[in-house]
C-alpha cells in the first residue's frame, strides 16, 4: 500500500496562495458546469445541545481524476467558550483507482480560502464590472478570505465597509486588513448594517445569524450578494423579501432593484 501524506493545517497555510486557489476553484466550477463532477449534497449531523453541526462533503472530479472527502464543523460558540475556531475541517484525498488514502490534511485553511475564492469568482461574473464599494457584514475568518480574493479579482476597489456585532472583531479585522493590504483600498468601520450596505456594489455576509440582518429597504439597484453564512437550516442573514421576489419586481422606494444572488457555503 502506498504511503499517505499527512499535512497539518499550518503546513497547508504555508503552501497555498489565494491566487492558486482562485484558479483551482474557477476550474472546478467549470468542470461542475460541464457535468464532469460528482458532488452529492452535504450530509449533516446537528449537535443542537452544543449549538453546532458537522458536515461530510464527498466529491470526484472525473476529468482530473481527483477525489476527496471533507469533514467540517460549524460551532459559533467556539471562539468565546472553547478558544477554538468556529469552523474546523479535515480533508481526506483519495486515489480514485484504488480507493487508497493519498493524503490526510488539515482543511480549515483550505475551507476558508476555497469559500473566499468561490465568492470572488461569483462576483467576477455576476457583480457590476466597475464595482468600487464592498460591504462586509461579519468580520471573522471567512470575511478575511473573502476580502483577500475580492481584492485580486477587483483590483480597483476603492472602499471596504465593515460591520460586526462585536466592535473588537470589526476593529481587529480592519487593523489586519490595513497591514496586509496596505494601500489596496480604504477600510471603513460601520456602526450599523444599514450604513455598511448603503450604496455598496457588493455585499458579503459571513455571519451565523438566525435573524435577517440585511433588509430589502437597505439595498440599492444592481447590488450583488455573496451570502456565505446562512449555509444550514435555521440560519438567515437576508430579508426573505430580497430572495422571494423576482429580480424585475424588486423595488427600493420607486426604483427597480436588480439583485444578483450568489450563495457559496
Amino acid at each position: 500500500m502506498s504511503e499517505t501524506l499527512i499535512l497539518t493545517n499550518e503546513e497547508v497555510k504555508q503552501l497555498l496562495t489565494m491566487k492558486e486557489v482562485l484558479t483551482a476553484v474557477e476550474e472546478a466550477f467549470r468542470q461542475k458546469g460541464m457535468g464532469h463532477v460528482q458532488m452529492p449534497a452535504k450530509v449533516y449531523l446537528h449537535y443542537r445541545r452544543h449549538n453546532g453541526d458537522l458536515r461530510a462533503m464527498p466529491s470526484y472530479m472525473e476529468n482530473v481524476d481527483v477525489s476527496a472527502v471533507k469533514v467540517v464543523n460549524v460551532h459559533p460558540d467556539n471562539p468565546s467558550k472553547n478558544g477554538l475556531p468556529t469552523v474546523m475541517a479535515t480533508i481526506l484525498l483519495i486515489n480514485p483507482s484504488t480507493g487508497a488514502p493519498l493524503a490526510i490534511m488539515g482543511g480549515t485553511t483550505i475551507t476558508n480560502m476555497r469559500t473566499g475564492a468561490a465568492g470572488a469568482i461569483a462576483a467576477k461574473y455576476l457583480a457590476p464590472r466597475n464595482s468600487k464599494k464592498v460591504a462586509f457584514i461579519g468580520a471573522g475568518a471567512q470575511a478575511r478570505t473573502q476580502l483577500d480574493a475580492l481584492l485580486l479579482v477587483f483590483e480597483k476597489l476603492e472602499e471596504a465597509r465593515v460591520w460586526s456585532r462585536s466592535r473588537e472583531t470589526r476593529d481587529a479585522f480592519i487593523t489586519e486588513a490595513k497591514r496586509i493590504h496596505r494601500g489596496a483600498c480604504k477600510f471603513v468601520p460601520s456602526e450599523s448594517v444599514e450604513k455598511a450596505v448603503d450604496d455598496a456594489d457588493i455585499i458579503v455576509t459571513t455571519t451565523p445569524s438566525r435573524t435577517p440582518l440585511v433588509m430589502q429597504s437597505m439595498v440599492r439597484e444592481g447590488v450583488h450578494f455573496n451570502c456565505i453564512g446562512a449555509d444550514a437550516e435555521g440560519k438567515e442573514e437576508l430579508d426573505p423579501a430580497i430572495l422571494k421576489k423576482p429580480e424585475s419586481s424588486l423595488t427600493t422606494g420607486s426604483k427597480p432593484l436588480t439583485v444578483e444572488k450568489s450563495t457559496c457555503p
